[in-house]
């Protein structure tokens, strides 16, 4: 009797597990990456097209449209940005309340606990304009063991408020958790550590607040360096520029070329570039992106505005520059004004195209770019130390 009955128990756990197989087998729990191929990858850029990131047909070949794709979907739903289609992105990505490219991301980020391993993308506060959002509408709850970067602009606002010392590192420890618990009792919030919505939507408001008024007291001294987007303007003096800020006064982000800028941009994209030395500025449009990123002037006075800035000729002699970014983020890189090989604009007086460095890990760069890359780097290192007094690791 005994043994009928734990045969008949085994045949239903069994029966069990084949109607829960399908469930769990959705999908094979491997990460998919650029250069794979097969029905895993052609479900995966079905998804993307469904929800809008991704055009054309999915042909099974994760290539870098899909790679791109893949990136501005994990950017939209607070995921990491790797380019990697593992578990936890794919598990998104098939998911109803997966965010669609065209909906916001308070429309479509669940506000409720997150795991500790939540790493969102890096965004930013651009300061004294209306609706400054530093985490970009994500207001999923921060505590301690959380880690990321989404940790990290916790950190660096509450360094800017001064609440916190020391170096964001994107790990939430007693530290943080102590910084986060005095802005909330300033604040006469629950002072209980945890970041949540009502946490994170007053740290932007301190943050906007304190922005208004630095950008009050600085008004004599900075001159606005934004252009519209196909004209730019030159100036003869040299504005005076606050340490760790750009010409309209918003914060200046350190940003990784591959982590951070590359997947966000595309051919055609403007860039608008502030040399701080002579005070000129002038606009690039995106050519190519590879270890960095193929531009070129925009119009003849762009031109001749970014000739003017490196001395009235052309040079490989690269400059540290601002950069601000198609999303209004200011951040900076390393550019030369010589014109080279081709490009794709004939009326902008300049015959080819130039190169924008943005920051790269320098072993990285030491291995596949050692002579100028690495110098670009080292320009790029200098001119975040002198601006912020932060050496890059």
């Amino acid at each position: 009797m005994m043994k009928r009955m734990l045969i008949l128990l085994l045949c239903a756990a069994v029966l069990m597990g084949c109607l829960c197989a399908p469930a769990l087998a959705a999908y094979k729990s491997t990460t998919l990456k650029n250069g794979d191929k097969g029905d895993e990858v052609a479900r995966l850029q079905q998804a993307l097209i469904d929800l809008g990131y991704l055009s054309g047909k999915a042909d099974g070949t994760f290539g870098n449209r899909t790679e791109n794709a893949l990136r501005t979907f994990q950017r939209k739903n607070g995921l990491d940005v790797d380019g990697l289609a593992g578990d936890i992105t794919r598990e998104t990505l098939y998911a109803k309340q997966a965010a669609k490219k065209g909906t916001t991301t308070s429309e479509s980020t669940s506000t409720t606990e997150t795991s500790p391993t939540d790493t969102s993308t890096q965004t930013t506060v651009e300061a004294g304009k209306t609706g400054a959002n530093l985490f970009n509408g994500n207001y999923t709850t921060m505590r301690v063991g959380s880690k990321g970067d989404r940790v990290k602009l916790l950190q660096q606002a509450l360094i800017q408020l001064k609440y916190l010392s020391g170096k964001a590192d994107g790990k939430y420890g007693s530290a943080t958790k102590k910084a986060v618990v005095a802005f909330q009792k300033k604040q006469k919030l629950t002072a209980d550590g945890v970041a949540g919505r009502k946490t994170l939507t007053a740290l932007e408001n301190a943050l906007k607040n304190q922005a208004s008024t630095q950008t009050a007291e600085t008004t004599e001294t900075t001159r606005t360096a934004e252009t519209t987007e196909a004209t730019t303007q030159t100036t003869t003096s040299t504005p005076t520029l606050k340490a760790g800020y750009a010409p309209d006064g918003s914060r200046l982000r350190l940003l990784h070329w591959f982590n951070d800028i590359k997947g966000t941009l595309k051919n055609g994209d403007h860039l608008l570039i502030y040399e701080p030395i002579s005070g000129i500025s002038w606009t690039l449009r995106v050519y190519s992106r590879g270890n960095h990123c193929d531009s070129e002037p925009l119009t003849a006075q762009d031109t001749e505005n970014m000739v003017k800035a490196f001395g009235g000729k052309n040079t490989w002699t690269q400059k540290g520059v601002y950069v601000k970014l198609p999303s209004g983020i200011w951040t900076i890189g390393s550019t030369h004004d010589m014109p080279h090989m081709s490009g794709s604009i004939k009326d902008n007086k300049f015959n080819g195209h130039l190169c924008v460095h943005f920051l790269r890990d320098m072993s990285e760069c030491k291995k596949n770019d050692p002579k100028y890359g690495v110098s670009n780097q080292e320009t790029i290192r200098a001119l975040w130390k002198q601006i912020t007094g932060e050496t890059v690791e």
